[in-house]
């Protein structure tokens, strides 16, 4: 229902009494007074035919028609009279005068007859019986009671109706000129009021709006005055805390600058750090390694090679732990750069066969291969890891006699490369936890025979890097399949210099030039976000809530290719934003929602309304891997 305004429910307040009072007042005069005058035409006509009967009495009784001639003559005469009639005591007309068709409808109608005054809406006829005021003595009673006869007056009331429609039509005049007078009145006392109240209104949003320094001035209305002095005080102390706000923010801005500094230098030292452990911390162990081997050819005794053959054991386990640990690291802290070219699926896959041939021979592990002629745009050495890993636990965790197959095959525009092997198996419920890191479904008692737990964790990485749909279909005593989906490439494309960079790990030039909106409420996250935009090359416009995106767009301002918005905004959420944008843009952007909220019901909602939903905090890598996804899709 729409409300109305000030301005009108004043109006209504003053018109809608005004209204019924005048309806009910003219209603009243115009009944009162119709009925007047139909009653005055009424006693007038009465007091006419009275006279005639009473003129008229001697000319019937002696029958001069002529003298009764005149009488009728002078009552014709009476303003609008139409007909008169002297009839004798059977009925006889004696004398008339008037219009021969009025009397003759009036003498020969059986109600006019019927009736001493009879009115059809045209003419009022009226019908007075002439009696005898004298009584003569040697009559009776009987017939002295007796009428002579009766005079019948027909008058019209045309002027009558006129005077009617003349009164009705100026009392209506009268009505609307004292309604128009009265919304004439309400007009200018509404106004009195509601333009002041306007005016406020027009104020506090512009204080709304951050234009604090807007002031109200006097309304000449007592109660207003007061109000508006409530507004400036307050207007006045949002100021001052502005302002306080303002120099708070600036001293925060320049610690957490300082702090940014410090984090980013921690973090240029954490990447050196992990780029040099791989050198550093291996060499250590591999010295280990020459020792013990130099060690153990110095020692003659079983048990002692025994010891040292355990010893063995445990470097390599070290190892194989501190690489999967430092491979994880790099991952998570997004430095690893995939280097991404045309790779030889058949060749690698056949290759990865080879190596693992031996292996799955002391297995009694019957290991098959069938790899398609084709080429595949990837990271050569960060590909080959992923399938070594599934390659790896597929042999490990057969069981004697099982097999295992290495596969590839074309799916649409993709290779799909897939590890199938017929081991126990993984429960549905489990799907997602295998690729947990140190989670083994089938190693609880932690046999390093077994692995660490750590190889699905990689791969699972690792597809995200390359942006490789990993992909698990498993059920207990059933086997399982990991399948990892590869872009394919033509001939064509096979040159050394068309060299794709991975969406996801890309660092210089992925970005450039792409439009990117950032609505953030949070002044500070909305700040940090279009810094690390802006520098992966990015065109970056910010808003704080859903009305600067509106204004943007109403300036024409909403052609962009990717949107990240916060889901909750203080005057709306993400989703209302996508579809603000969507509607306004001519090219729909790409959308990427953050949000610090898990519940099962927003993830669902997201899912229902095909967006991509990030929860806060959200890692630098993690966004720009997001981005390139979405970015794909859209294309």
């Amino acid at each position: 229902m729409k409300k109305w305004g000030l301005e009108r429910q004043t109006l209504a307040m003053v018109l809608i009494p005004t209204l019924i009072f005048v309806l009910l007042l003219e209603g009243y005069f115009v009944y009162t007074r119709i009925g007047d005058l139909d009653r005055g035409l009424g006693e007038r006509a009465k007091l006419i035919a009275r006279q005639l009967a009473s003129a008229s009495e001697y000319a019937v009784f002696s029958g001069n028609r002529s003298l009764l001639q005149q009488q009728v003559d002078l009552a014709l005469a009476q303003p609008d009279v139409g007909a008169v009639a002297v009839l004798d005591a059977t009925g006889a007309v004696l004398s008339r005068a008037g219009d021969p068709q009025d009397s003759t409808e009036w003498l020969v109608s059986p109600a006019a007859r019927a009736s001493p005054l009879w009115d059809n809406g045209k003419r009022l006829v009226l019908s007075q019986p002439i009696v005898a005021t004298q009584i003569a003595l040697d009559e009776d009673l009987g017939s002295a009671s007796k009428p002579l006869g009766e005079v019948v007056l027909s008058i019209s009331k045309s002027r009558l109706n006129s005077e009617k429609t003349e009164m009705v039509f100026f009392n209506v005049l009268f009505a609307l000129l004292t309604i128009a007078l009265a919304l004439a009145i309400s007009l200018r006392v509404s106004r009195r009021i509601t333009e002041p109240v306007m005016g406020m209104r027009g104020a506090v949003r512009r204080i709304g709006e951050g234009h604090l320094d807007t002031r109200i001035g006097e309304t000449h209305v007592q109660e207003l005055d007061d109000l508006a002095q409530g507004i400036n005080d307050m207007t006045l102390q949002l100021q001052q805390q502005r302002d306080t706000l303002q120099q708070r923010i600036e001293e925060a801005t320049v610690e957490l600058r300082a702090k940014k500094e410090e984090a980013e230098q921690a973090n240029f030292d954490k990447t050196r750090f992990l780029a040099a452990a791989s050198h550093d911390l291996r060499q250590p162990m591999h010295a280990m390694g020459l020792f013990i081997g130099e060690l153990y050819n110095r020692i003659d005794t079983p048990e002692q090679r025994k010891i040292i053959a355990k010893v063995e054991e445990s470097v390599e386990a070290m190892s194989s732990l501190l690489d999967s640990l430092l491979d994880i690291s790099k991952l998570d802290a997004g430095v690893v750069v995939p280097q991404v070219q045309a790779v030889d699926v058949a060749a690698l896959l056949h290759r990865l066969a080879g190596e693992f041939s031996s292996l799955a021979a002391k297995k009694s592990i019957t290991l098959r291969v069938h790899a398609l002629p084709a080429f595949v745009m990837s990271d050569p050495i960060l590909l080959e890891r992923s399938i070594v890993n599934l390659l790896g636990n597929a042999i490990r965790y057969v069981p004697p006699h099982g097999a295992v197959l290495l596969a590839c095959r074309r799916r649409g525009g993709a290779l799909r490369i897939e590890v199938r092997d017929n081991g126990p198996g993984i429960p549905q419920a489990e799907h997602r936890n295998v690729f947990r890191e140190f989670v083994q479904l089938s190693n609880t008692a932690r046999d390093r025979s077994k692995g660490l737990g750590l190889g699905l964790a990689i791969v699972e990485r690792l597809s995200r890097l390359l942006q490789h749909p990993l992909e698990l279909r498993s059920a207990p005593q059933r086997g399982s399949t990991f399948a990892i989906s590869v872009p394919c490439i033509s001939d064509a494309e096979r040159r050394p210099s068309s060299v794709l960079a991975s969406p996801a790990g890309q660092r210089a030039g992925e970005f450039s030039g792409l439009r990117v909106l950032v609505v953030e409420d949070d002044a500070l996250v909305r700040e940090g976000a279009s810094g690390l935009l802006s520098a992966w090359g990015c065109q970056v416009v910010q808003a704080g809530n859903l009305a600067e995106v509106r204004q943007l767009c109403d300036e024409g301002g909403s052609q962009f290719d990717l949107v990240i918005c916060d889901y909750r905004l203080p005057d709306g959420n993400g989703l209302e934003l996508t579809e603000c944008i969507s509607h306004r843009c001519i090219d729909k952007p790409a959308f990427i929602l953050v949000s610090g909220d898990t519940s099962p019901a927003l993830l669902q909602e997201m899912v229902a309304q095909g967006h991509h939903l990030l929860h806060k905090p959200v890692r630098p890598a993690k966004l720009r891997s997001m981005m390139a996804y979405v970015l794909k899709r859209q294309e």
